[in-house]
């Protein structure tokens, strides 16, 4: 299945600008394990959307788009990690923007493994409601304290964290969903500026208000809407490479196409603002 159903348009790997990887990996534990069904639940609400963004003027049967089939992982975390790793390193290798569909957000680490064999001086956006930042022997709860012990990374529309994670987060490099509710988009520019310029996003879906995302895991009140995620991502791509994202964290749900769809525009817009504002 092809995102947005390009089939007749789908241009060879070799000329793809873009690769849409949809990597079916749920975690393991028994809440997030519905997340494996999140790619498929996004490829299909995909067909529905229009090929045109009128917002951006863009045709996306111009921007090269292939979609690779889905990449199944093992189960345990770190064999899975090391899958993708070695998977999606000769992507990036080809500097082939790479756009993965999760999944759990635990697919973010074994990308930006793959993402920093190609781009030594990388760094990490994360957008999502909670930091992930605990014990690293905890696989579940801590993929981003281990891609820290890697490269810099930013977290932008936090809301909700325990105690010890607060004090493993630099000021700088952390934005709270109310400082943009108060304050702007400009909240986040310290954040994003002490990025390198070559930056991998990892957007878990909880980093929109349950309002409009409900699908998620753990939903947590006051996100972001859906034009402020849009024109922060747009910021980014206006201000650093962005080589990779993912997005993650979709519990489908029987009666939740309006969720799917948004998902899948999210993707669909994503990959417009790093393709039309690439470096």
């Amino acid at each position: 299945m092809n995102f947005l159903n390009l089939s007749s348009k789908k241009p060879p790997y070799a000329q793809a600008k873009a690769v849409i990887l949809p990597i079916p990996y749920g975690g393991t534990t028994k809440a997030a394990l519905a997340m494996d069904k999140g790619p498929e639940a996004i490829l299909l609400a995909s067909q529905m959307l229009s090929a045109y963004d009128v917002e951006t003027n863009t045709d996306l049967n111009e921007l090269n788009l292939h979609t690779l089939d889905p990449l199944v992982c093992p189960e345990d975390p770190r064999e899975a990690t090391e899958e993708l790793a070695n998977q999606t390193a000769p992507h990036f290798k080809k500097s082939k923007l790479v756009a993965s569909i999760g999944g759990s957000h635990l697919i973010s680490e074994g990308l930006v493994k793959a993402a920093m064999a190609q781009e030594n001086n990388l760094s990490v956006l994360h957008l999502g409601a909670h930091p992930h930042l605990l014990d690293p022997a905890d696989e579940e709860s801590d993929v981003m304290a281990r891609i820290k012990e890697k490269c810099m990374v930013s977290h932008v529309g936090i809301r909700s964290m325990a105690k010890a994670e607060k004090s493993k987060i630099h000021i700088d490099n952390l934005v709270f969903a109310r400082d943009i509710y108060n304050n702007g988009l400009n909240a986040a520019a310290d954040a994003i500026d002490v990025l390198s310029d070559t930056v991998y996003l990892a957007i878990n879906l909880d980093v929109l208000d349950p309002a409009c995302m409900p699908a998620v895991v753990k939903p947590e009140p006051g996100g972001l809407d859906w034009y402020t995620l849009n024109n922060l991502i747009r910021m980014v791509a206006r201000e650093k490479s962005i080589i990779g994202f993912d997005v993650t964290g979709l519990a489908p749900q029987k009666n939740g196409l309006h969720a799917h769809l948004l998902a899948a525009k999210l993707v669909y817009k994503t990959l417009i603002c790093c393709l039309k504002n690439s470096r």
